[in-house]
């Protein structure tokens, strides 16, 4: 279902032509259509979903955008969770309410969490890996003539781009000596991820990107019982996207110069806004 969908968007992206936005036509469409099969979402519903995400995730919204969003939210789940209910499919959902354990409620909160997890940031991932990538053609060159090493691209992808940057909050139990400073008991500790994940004392040449690096263990999806729910998904997607994309489109380039690639440095996740590709037809 995911090569299904990847090789369709490419197919979109190929008929858009050369300087066409990537963002718009493949690394937002493409997750945001497997979370929809996944759990049953009409293609008629996508965009309103995505739009409503989107300023969810925005970090300068305004109190009154923000409302319309959670309206708009929870609009759609009032209407779409009792539908399911009343005729479970062969999906995700319908899984979840044949087993009998969740009540109405609970799988609005599950489906809200589903669409949410999976519209933003894997999309921001995908097209961040393809711009970090075009950006290294060096990197990029030994993935193309390795595709085994793709497994580990994209583990290394994660570590270097880290787009969520602020990893769960934690409540210490107790009073904490850490590094020279005392965490009291009760005190919230926030980690930045970014800075986890380029520790020299854990990696070698930290700020290097290098997709045949062995030293994984990142904390780009977290740890412990916040770890990504979706961790694995976002791998296959990740993963069978990239392929695809460069396999598609050998020669893809930037249409702009990278340094105006416009980046949503106003968002949750960080990744670009749009990202104009070229190739040679």
């Amino acid at each position: 279902m995911i090569e299904r969908i990847v090789h369709e968007q490419l197919d979109d992206l190929e008929k858009a032509g050369p300087g066409a936005d990537l963002v718009e036509i493949f690394t937002d469409s493409v997750p945001a259509r497997v979370m929809c099969e996944m759990i049953g979402v009409p293609e008629t519903e996508r965009k309103s979903l995505q739009r409503h995400v989107e300023t969810l995730g925005r970090l300068s919204c305004t109190v009154p955008e923000a409302l319309a969003a959670v309206t708009g939210m929870s609009g759609f789940l009032a209407r779409f969770v009792p539908e399911k209910m009343a005729g479970p499919r062969d999906d995700i959902l319908g899984d979840l309410i044949r087993g009998g354990q969740l009540d109405e409620k609970e799988l609005m909160g599950l489906t809200a969490t589903l669409i949410t997890g999976a519209f933003d940031t894997t999309g921001n991932m995908l097209a961040m890996g393809v711009y970090t990538l075009l950006e290294h053609p060096d990197q990029l060159a030994k993935l193309q003539e390795d595709p085994e090493l793709m497994g580990g691209a994209v583990e290394e992808l994660l570590r270097f781009l880290t787009i969520s940057h602020l990893g769960a909050s934690r409540w210490a139990l107790e009073d904490v000596e850490f590094a020279g400073q005392t965490i009291k008991k009760g005190e919230v500790v926030t980690v930045a991820l970014p800075a986890v994940n380029r520790d020299p004392e854990r990696y070698a040449d930290p700020d290097r990107l290098d997709i045949a690096r062995k030293d994984h263990g990142h904390l780009a999806l977290g740890h412990g019982v916040h770890q990504c729910l979706g961790q694995h998904l976002a791998r296959t997607i990740l993963s069978v996207g990239y392929e695809a994309l460069f396999d598609r489109f050998p020669g893809l380039r930037l249409a702009v110069p990278a340094d105006e690639v416009p980046m949503r440095d106003d968002y949750v996740h960080y990744g670009p806004r749009s990202l104009p590709v070229t190739w040679d037809d």
